[in-house]
């Protein structure tokens, strides 16, 4: 009877089990199914992602052989060919190199451009703000200080890593478009507020240092007084009347 009683038991458990299974199997088997295709995927991925950075990493090589070999065209077109189908990282590396060969050859614009493509292929902010910045540099040694001070107060109001030195370029070219006061505010900030980088600090206050010598010179009556001869000084050009010769 006992025996009976559990086959009973069994059985119901089994015929339980299969109208489960009849009805939540195929959920069940897509869900097995998504799980395996998911982890296929993930996993061609990451072997693809792997290969493209060893082709990536051969080809940024080679072109860093030539650059050093200082086959500079050659390296440079390299740099921009990979850019194009490197993954992000080296295609912003790629074109950073590019644009280093391109000051090198003196064609400013072509780098500050090629820059600003490098910040477009990046995604991590450090390597974004420091092409940024890099461009803002080249653009104080080409004398370009409007832009100089536009795109360096777009890294200081979006609050960059790289912002202190930011604000000293931007400094740096107020003072040499002529806006003193402002170059004098921003190099006193850097001089003062806590947080600044110690280099950044050290030179702000050498800028300040020669600001005010720079004013006292000028305040300097013999300073003056030169200034204004220089403005009043007559032309070297006199009109002397021609010695005349007696015929012979």
């Amino acid at each position: 009877m006992v025996d009976f009683i559990n086959e009973v038991e069994e059985e119901l458990r089994k015929d339980k089990y299969n109208a489960l299974l009849r009805k939540y199997g195929p959920y069940i088997l897509g869900l097995i199914i998504v799980i395996i295709a998911g982890t296929g995927f993930l996993e061609y991925k990451k072997y693809r992602t792997t290969k493209l950075a060893k082709a990536a990493s051969a080809s940024y090589m080679a072109a860093a052989r030539l650059e050093k070999e200082g086959d500079l065209q050659k390296a440079q077109a390299k740099y921009l060919a990979l850019s194009k189908v490197a993954p992000d990282g080296y295609a912003g590396l790629s074109l950073e190199r590019a644009a280093g060969i391109a000051v090198r050859l003196g064609n400013y614009d072509k780098a500050v451009n090629l820059l600003d493509q490098a910040v477009v292929h990046y995604s991590d902010k450090l390597h974004k703000d420091l092409a940024a910045l890099k461009a803002v540099y080249i653009l104080m040694d080409a004398g370009r200080y409007a832009d100089v001070e536009l795109r360096a107060g777009a890294l200081v109001d979006g609050d960059s890593p790289y912002r202190d030195l930011a604000q000293e370029i931007q400094a740096q070219a107020e003072m040499k478009s002529g806006k003193i006061e402002r170059a004098r505010k921003t190099f006193t900030y850097l001089a003062n507020a806590p947080g600044v980088q110690a280099g950044v600090k050290a030179r702000a206050g050498q800028a300040l240092a020669l600001l005010k010598a720079k004013k006292s010179v000028e305040a300097l009556p013999e300073a003056k007084d030169v200034q204004d001869k220089s403005q009043t000084r007559p032309s070297s050009q006199t009109n002397e009347p021609k010695s005349s010769q007696d015929p012979k």
